[in-house]
C-alpha cells in the first residue's frame, strides 16, 4: 500500500485483511507486535483489536459489523458499523504500512 493515500471504507470493504506477527509483551497500556525480530510496534489497545480480529477469512465489513456488535453489548463504548467505517479504515491502513496486516 502507498503510504500517500489512504484507502477509504469503500475501496477496502469486500478485503480480507490477514494480520501478520505475532503479540510479544506489553508496553504500558500499548500491545507490542513482531514482525520478526529486528521489527516491532507497539499498537494502541484500538489497533490492537483491530488487528487481532484480521483472521484472513473475514471481510472488512464483517469486521466491522463484529466489532460494532461487541462494542454494542456496553452503552458506553457502543458506536455503530457506520461510525466505525472510516477509523477503522484509517487503522487497517498504518496496520499494512507497517507490514503487520495483508490486505
Amino acid at each position: 500500500m502507498s503510504e500517500d493515500k489512504v484507502l477509504s471504507y469503500e475501496e477496502i470493504k469486500g478485503l480480507k485483511p490477514k494480520r501478520l506477527g505475532s503479540s510479544v509483551s506489553m508496553d504500558g497500556d500499548n500491545f507490542v507486535v513482531a514482525i520478526d525480530e529486528q521489527k516491532a510496534y507497539s499498537l494502541t489497545p484500538g489497533a490492537y483489536y483491530v488487528w487481532i480480529k484480521c483472521d484472513g477469512e473475514k471481510t472488512v465489513e464483517e469486521l466491522i459489523n463484529n466489532i460494532s456488535k461487541e462494542l454494542s453489548e456496553n452503552p458506553e463504548t457502543a458506536m455503530t458499523p457506520d461510525e466505525l467505517k472510516e477509523p477503522v479504515a484509517e487503522i487497517l491502513h498504518q496496520l499494512a504500512d507497517a507490514g503487520l496486516i495483508n490486505l
